[in-house]
């Protein structure tokens, strides 16, 4: 049962994301190049507390990119570029085909 309870997660963060979109001010008006350079800052982050072997920071810092992907697809959606379902499915499948 671990699956639905990562799954019941997983879209708990999706939801809360697409109510901070709707809801927040700063969150509404964030654009992919606004967000790049944060992204590139997390993205350090989690560097650093890898090579620290900073087993919390590593957690809360793959939390952060995690938002921050689930806000590049949310942005993506809203433009009619692609959803956060063609993300998950391309991966799948480039995962599918490379093994």
């Amino acid at each position: 049962m671990q699956n639905d309870t990562v799954a019941n997660a997983f879209m708990g963060l999706v939801k809360i994301m697409d109510e901070l979109r709707e809801q927040c001010p700063w969150d509404r008006k964030q654009t992919i190049h606004t967000l790049r350079p944060l992204t590139i800052e997390e993205t350090y982050e989690l560097a650093d507390a890898i090579t620290d072997k900073d087993w919390k920071g590593i957690k809360e810092e793959a939390g952060d990119i995690m938002l921050h992907l689930l806000f590049y697809a949310k942005i993506a959606s809203e433009q009619g570029q692609f959803t956060l379902e063609d993300v998950i499915t391309g991966v799948s499948e480039k995962l599918i085909s490379r093994h």
